[in-house]
């Protein structure tokens, strides 16, 4: 039977395909998450889509009937302009390929963003408002030699009908026609993401659980930080072998996040 004091665990939760679709709550997540909530465990929101502030996250998830702190909700837009904060030298002038949120934090870090192809960095993000200009921009400054950098690789962002093309899918553009790699992506799946969580969370890695739906960010993520994995598939059957991806093997795998009360009776001992 499971200990009812879980405050020695922490529990990190994707949003977009895990706790919601667009804006669509997935039926017993509210419920999961005062579970959770009720065993005094930790609760962290981490989301790769960098398009919308925390305040904004925080707002949403009460409107669905999950209650969240400010401090509980992290974005791949806050983790990018922390990061560069601390590096203004190394990376210079932005040209950013993304939205009016990631700007605003850039900013607000004290970060220069440049209007053109002469800067040093480009910083591509989840843009639902790209065009071609943005797309020559980004080219061009990364011809002449510029950083390739990205918040996060997701190609699809979970939305209805099909979901929203997203930062993988422009860099997998850049890539194509540049002929260079990206160099560093900042949110889900990294390592160094990960081991920063745990260290602000202040609970060993094997007391931390991701729950999310992507193999190759949310469980990846878990994974490389050593914490344990728990992966949402909607067509999970427990008769079924889950067939890893890129190596990537979840510790358990469900087909709701409704499960997580069930599922962390065996994955907590």
């Amino acid at each position: 039977m499971l200990n009812d004091d879980l405050s020695g665990y922490a529990f990190i939760f994707d949003l977009d395909g895990t706790l919601y679709i667009g804006d669509e709550i997935i039926e017993g997540a509210p419920s999961a998450l005062e579970w959770i909530r009720s065993k005094d465990a930790k609760v962290r929101f981490l989301t790769n889509n960098p398009r919308f502030s925390v305040e904004y996250y925080v707002k949403k998830l009460k409107g669905l009937g999950i209650y969240a702190l400010p401090e509980e909700v992290i974005t791949s837009a806050v983790i990018t302009a922390n990061y560069l904060k601390k590096r203004k030298q190394k990376y210079g002038r932005l040209y950013v390929i993304g939205e009016q949120e990631l700007i605003e934090q850039l900013t607000k870090a004290g970060i220069a963003i440049s209007a053109d192809s002469s800067a040093e960095t480009v910083l591509v993000s989840f843009d639902t408002t790209l065009n071609y200009e943005k797309l020559l921009n980004g080219h061009r400054a990364l011809k002449k030699g510029a950083a390739f950098i990205a918040t996060n690789p997701d190609p699809v962002c979970p939305y209805r009908n099909d979901g929203l093309p997203d930062a993988g899918a422009i860099i997998a553009a850049f890539e194509a026609t540049t002929g260079r790699k990206v160099e560093m992506i900042f949110g889900k799946p990294s390592k160094d993401l990960a081991l920063q969580i745990i260290e602000d969370l202040g609970i060993t890695r094997d007391h931390c659980i991701v729950i999310g739906d992507r193999l190759t960010t949310d469980i990846q993520f878990g994974s490389e930080g050593g914490m344990k994995t728990i992966w949402v598939n909607p067509g999970f059957k427990e008769s079924k072998t889950v067939i890893p991806a890129n190596g990537v093997q979840p510790d358990f795998t469900i087909n709701s996040v409704r499960e997580l009360p069930k599922v962390c009776n065996e994955i907590i001992e």
